[in-house]
């Protein structure tokens, strides 16, 4: 798939499935996530991964 397929099957996702995404699908997305490029290669990530009910 080439950049202008990806643009053009993008989509906005507003229902979610009820389904609990599997912690090593969470662990191997935030792994990839922190090879991301930063700012003057500052590298200072932080996430924050809430699991459960939603909390108000």
């Amino acid at each position: 798939m080439d950049f202008y397929e990806v643009i053009r099957a993008r989509r906005s996702i507003r229902k979610y499935k009820p389904e609990m995404v599997p912690q090593e699908t969470i662990l191997k997305i935030l792994k990839t996530a922190t090879m991301a490029p930063s700012g003057q290669d500052r590298q200072q990530w932080e996430f924050l991964v809430l699991t459960g009910e939603i909390k108000k």
